[in-house]
């Protein structure tokens, strides 16, 4: 049996605490460091230019490319509307932008948003549905 109790432990502080959960081998995969996130992208554009309604109301129902680490998937540009919130209302640079796949596409993240004649660029698309077919783009350069 062991000389350490609880009151033994809570005596010694978080450093006796730290011992005992060490030394305990049913915790360790508890202990372990989380999985490192998956790839990131090594660019992301930055230019105000590319972020602007016009660029992309102008191309409202053309195909684009959703590109990243392990991920080509072509997605429609199906809306280009006003951010929910009253002051953004008709912005240049504050909207909205909905995207539909016809596959499931991926999982929420940065990635880069192309066609013929238009510059890649940087977007941050968060599906709105449990197939991950529709996703939603906030650009908001106030």
């Amino acid at each position: 049996m062991s000389d350490i109790t609880r009151r033994t432990a809570l005596g010694a502080g978080a450093t006796g605490v730290a011992a005992v959960v060490v030394g305990a081998s049913t915790l360790e995969p508890v202990l372990a460091a989380p999985q490192a996130p998956g790839p990131i992208a090594r660019r992301f554009t930055s230019s105000a230019g590319l972020y602007r309604r016009g660029r992309f109301a102008q191309r409202r129902g053309l195909s684009f490319w959703v590109t990243g680490t392990g991920v080509r998937v072509p997605m429609k540009l199906i809306k280009v509307s006003d951010l929910r919130v009253g002051a953004s209302r008709g912005s240049l640079r504050s909207f909205e932008l909905t995207f539909r796949a016809t596959r499931q596409g991926p999982e929420q993240g940065t990635y880069s948003v192309s066609r013929k004649r238009f510059s890649a660029t940087s977007l941050f698309l968060v599906p709105t549905d449990e197939h991950r077919r529709t996703y939603r783009v906030v650009v908001n350069n106030r």
